[in-house]
């Protein structure tokens, strides 16, 4: 008797010792599948939220002019209009200027007298004081003594100057490259950069001019264009340029 219970005893220790030891590992496992699936349940029941894929066609309301966009509500608020554009007044067109009248120059005779030499330009002419032929590049008018000597057109004195040959002289600048020169006077009233009028008198007739004695008293006057001699004659119309 005493043999059997301690070899039954034994047996039955062994039993208990792997009887617990799988209790154990049933526990461990399922503990372990609980565990498990209580990390993998939440992830699986609540699906991945989703991004709506937007195609090109929904991303912008198409602004054309063929289709224009209708607001879904009203707002309230009233468009505002892009302000007229102030239309100017249509300037009237600039008065033209007034033309500028030119006058013509005004000429008058030197003295009263009458021709007594004229211009003779390339022909020669006798010369009674001096007794020989040569040109006659002025025009000699006949004068009193004394008698006022009048300016042939409006200009500025250019020169005031004594000859031995024809004694004190003057000699006026006008318009269009014209000079004249009075030759033969005496009690000059005027001086070089002085401007004179036509007909202002600028002196008198001297007794007589020492080249023209034989003349007796006379005014001798020359004109130039342009550094060219003229006839006076022509500038106070008295007859047309050959």
């Amino acid at each position: 008797m005493k043999q059997y219970n301690g070899k039954h005893t034994a047996v039955l220790s062994t039993r208990g010792f792997y009887t617990i030891l799988t209790v154990c590992a049933l526990i461990i496992a399922v503990s372990a599948w609980v565990l498990w699936s209580s990390m993998r349940t939440p992830a699986q029941s609540e699906p991945a939220p989703t991004t709506p894929v937007i195609t090109p066609a929904e991303a912008l309301p198409d602004l054309s002019a063929d289709q224009p966009v209708e607001a879904d509500e009203p707002t309230g608020v009233e468009p505002v209009s892009a302000p007229a554009e102030e239309t100017q007044p249509a300037e009237a067109p600039a008065a033209p200027a007034p033309a500028e009248t030119v006058s013509a120059p005004v000429y008058v005779r030197p003295v009263s007298g009458a021709v007594i030499t004229p211009f003779s330009g390339d022909e020669l002419l006798f010369q009674p004081t001096l007794g020989d032929w040569r040109v006659h590049t002025g025009t000699d008018f006949a004068a009193e003594p004394g008698e006022p000597v009048l300016a042939l057109s409006s200009g500025t004195v250019a020169d005031v100057f004594e000859d031995g040959l024809y004694g004190a002289c003057v000699t006026i600048a006008h318009d269009g490259a014209l000079t004249t020169t009075c030759r033969g006077l005496t009690d000059v009233r005027v001086a070089a950069g002085q401007a004179v009028s036509a007909g202002e008198a600028i002196g008198v007739c001297a007794d007589s001019i020492p080249i023209e004695a034989a003349l007796g008293t006379h005014l001798h006057v020359e004109a130039e264009q342009d550094g060219t001699a003229i006839d006076v004659l022509t500038l106070l119309g008295e007859h047309e340029p050959e």
